[in-house]
């Protein structure tokens, strides 16, 4: 851990401070919070509307049962095209359907926590969200797509939760629409996703590029890069090229295309945040599991905690291996133990990784937790992705950074 820490307190103390000039940037923000009913994080839009974060999602999701109309989507736009092209890849094609003697577009959410399909209108209006700037601290978009919030769709809707905010990189996705070329953003969003051990903490994300304001300097600097790999067969996902994964500076020996994609589209490597915890397909986690076992021999045993199979006495000085995710051009993501492990009680920590059984989807599913008071960019418009340490090796938190002008 010694030379990872001495590179994040390098890197943090060699940030370039923001200029002057930072009020002119047109960086739009939200804070990011954990719901306390469901294991799921909320941005806030249009004052006090909380949206779930889904990086999967296609499109935003919004509460319509106000008994308002809605503006009609003509079935043959161009948009309405659109929401054909990123149908999720589980769902049949969409039908749609005759509002007021017109053809009005219909399209397909699906439902990640019952794993279901449905249907909705396809319909717009306005969101506003928070800027960085401080000439115009909110901005109002007009005419923003959405998709009105099927049922069943998410059963029990927390008070306060409108809908889902869709991430994913597609044309009709929230992160878009917010950053259109007449406002001279970029197209990319970050986002840094407040820790689960203090449950009243926030987190932050930000739309159209940096500056992003930690403790009054320049987190960019903290960002390694690696490439995003397009699957042609599943445009609503963000995948990485993970070549292998490590235990205290061991690779574990999987098979060579153990990471790679099937001819249906499926295996890869991929990041969600409606999965709690990483999820490895059986063949990997097996393997990973066993050389994690082997590097924490000398450390108690204790019963699993459901749905966590692995769990150690947790002790004053309690340590674990550092586990690494080896990626395609060289670069590491070092997951230490704030990540890796989820303490469930005082004297116990589970390993935060899950087996997704032999007919996994995906290879790797990277969860929510290992996510973690992490700055991850998604800059979608170079086809990067952008990951620092953990902002507590630098005694720093997502809370920190700045979500006001």
């Amino acid at each position: 851990m010694g030379k990872s820490l001495l590179l994040c307190l390098f890197l943090f103390s060699a940030y370039s401070y923001v200029s002057a000039h930072y009020d002119q940037h047109q960086t739009l923000v939200s804070t990011v919070t954990k719901n306390t009913i469901l294991p799921l994080f909320t941005l806030t839009l249009n004052t006090d509307e909380e949206y779930f974060i889904h990086i999967g999602g296609p499109f935003i999701t919004r509460k319509c049962n106000d008994g308002l109309s809605r503006p009609i989507i003509p079935c043959g736009s161009a948009t309405c095209a659109l929401t054909r092209r990123f149908n999720p890849h589980q769902c049949p094609p969409t039908q749609n359907t005759i509002i007021n003697g017109r053809c009005a577009c219909q399209a397909t959410a699906f439902e990640p926590f019952q794993s279901l399909c449905s249907s909705n209108q396809f319909t717009y209006g306005d969101f506003a969200i928070s800027s960085l700037n401080p000439r115009s601290p909110s901005v109002t978009f007009n005419n923003v797509n959405y998709l009105c919030i099927p049922k069943p769709f998410l059963p029990g809707f927390p008070p306060g939760v409108f809908g889902l905010f869709g991430l994913s990189p597609t044309a009709l996705a929230g992160w878009n629409q917010l950053t259109p070329p007449r406002l001279g953003l970029e197209k990319k969003f970050a986002l840094c996703l407040p820790s689960d051990e203090n449950p009243t903490n926030k987190g932050v994300i930000f739309f159209g590029g940096g500056p992003y304001k930690l403790k009054n300097k320049d987190a960019r600097s903290m960002l390694s890069y690696t490439q995003l790999i397009k699957n042609p067969r599943k445009l609503n996902d963000y995948f990485l090229g993970l070549k292998g994964i490590s235990v205290n500076g061991e690779t574990i020996l999987l098979a060579p295309n153990a990471f790679d994609f099937d001819g249906k589209g499926d295996g890869g490597v991929t990041l969600s945040t409606v999965t709690p915890f990483t999820t490895l397909r059986s063949d990997i986690y097996k393997v990973f599991i066993e050389a994690f076992s082997k590097a924490t021999s000398d450390v108690p045993r204790v019963n699993s905690t459901a749905p966590l199979e692995f769990c150690l006495k947790s002790t004053q000085h309690f340590q674990v291996p550092r586990i690494d995710l080896e990626l395609a051009d060289g670069k590491i993501w070092k997951v230490f133990a704030a990540n890796s492990m989820r303490k469930v009680s005082d004297d116990v920590a589970c390993l935060a990784f899950l087996n997704g059984g032999d007919a996994a989807e995906q290879a790797v599913v990277i969860g929510m937790h290992q996510m973690e008071n992490t700055l991850l960019e998604f800059d979608v418009g170079r086809s990067a992705f952008g990951f620092s340490c953990s902002l507590g090796l630098v005694n720093a938190s997502c809370g920190d950074f700045q979500t006001r002008p």
